[in-house]
């Protein structure tokens, strides 16, 4: 008997679907990590106010939220009263240097996060980005004025330059932060620049902008169905705890996004995410022939 392969991925695409809606991005395929961990599913992130303004007048106002998920290991957040993209930004620290993902998306909030970078470590920093799109570098020229930072560059030639990449996109490399390592891959498409980070001391990949409990925003389709593609390859090797991205564009209930410019968001989605979702994003592209507007419970593939 002939087996319609497309039409039972579909089907196997659709159960993962209703299977992580249904527990709500719990993992099914995630290995916990190995020493003590804060709980990224139960962290009440800030997320704005109802009254900005009043917020912003506040002597106590928190810019930027910390949170250590490991023993140096940091994720932020920063308030969507400074900025509706709240975005998150994440810190590894090894023996030699720390790696800083991302500076924000204001110019005063880069200060803010120089400050707190200096109460963790003084370490020598490498100050890199998820990819090059203002709200993720408007940081970028207050960690420029530190002494031992080296500032990474936007767009895919100063990326490729700094890290050493031969072969954009088809290669993943490794950075050493001294007794940890960071590995790298390129995943363009959102943007011409966008990576994704894998820390082998948690377990956790950063994929930016490229998938995210929101809408992800799809520049080149082409591309970004590649990308998917190499990302669910490259992550099928790996034990990995969960999958990070920069934003939260959800509400808790599946399907269903803040209007692009909220401020306030008391029921937003949580923001892991797991393997399953790449490949759930994976498995969905290429079932689809055009671009198209595809919502898929805690992310919407939304090509621009």
């Amino acid at each position: 008997m002939a087996i319609d392969y497309q039409k039972h991925k579909l089907r196997v695409s659709t159960l993962v679907l209703l299977l992580l809606s249904l527990n709500h991005g719990n993992v099914l395929s995630q290995t916990a990590p190995s020493v003590s961990a804060v709980d990224l599913n139960t962290v009440d992130w800030i997320h704005g106010s109802e009254n900005c303004e009043a917020l912003l007048a506040e002597t106590k106002y928190q810019e930027w939220q910390q949170i250590e998920y490991q023993p140096d290991s940091f994720v932020f957040r920063q308030n969507k009263c400074s900025d509706y993209e709240g975005p998150f930004v994440y810190f590894f620290v090894g023996q030699d240097k720390g790696l800083l993902i991302d500076t924000g998306a204001t110019i005063e909030g880069g200060e803010k996060l120089t400050e707190l970078i200096s109460t963790i470590t003084d370490l020598p920093l490498v100050v890199a980005h998820s990819h090059g799109h203002g709200d993720h570098r408007m940081g970028d020229g207050a960690f420029a004025k530190g002494e031992n930072v080296s500032l990474v560059g936007t767009g895919e030639n100063a990326v490729s330059q700094y890290f050493g990449f031969s072969n954009w996109p088809n290669e993943s490399i490794a950075i050493d932060l001294g007794d940890r390592e960071i590995q790298l891959l390129p995943i363009p498409g959102h943007n011409d620049d966008d990576l994704a980070y894998y820390d082998s001391q948690t377990n956790i990949v950063v994929t930016g902008d490229t998938l995210y409990p929101g809408r992800l925003y799809v520049k080149n389709w082409a591309e970004y169905r590649k990308s998917i593609k190499r990302l669910a390859d490259w992550v099928s090797e790996k034990s990995v705890s969960h999958v990070m991205g920069t934003h939260i564009e959800m509400t808790a209930i599946p399907n269903s996004d803040y209007p692009i410019g909220t401020t306030y968001q008391p029921d937003e989605d949580q923001l892991p995410l797991s393997v399953d979702h790449i490949y759930l994003l994976r498995d969905s592209l290429e079932t689809l022939e055009s671009p198209t507007r595809t919502p898929l419970g805690r992310f919407i593939i939304w090509p621009i």
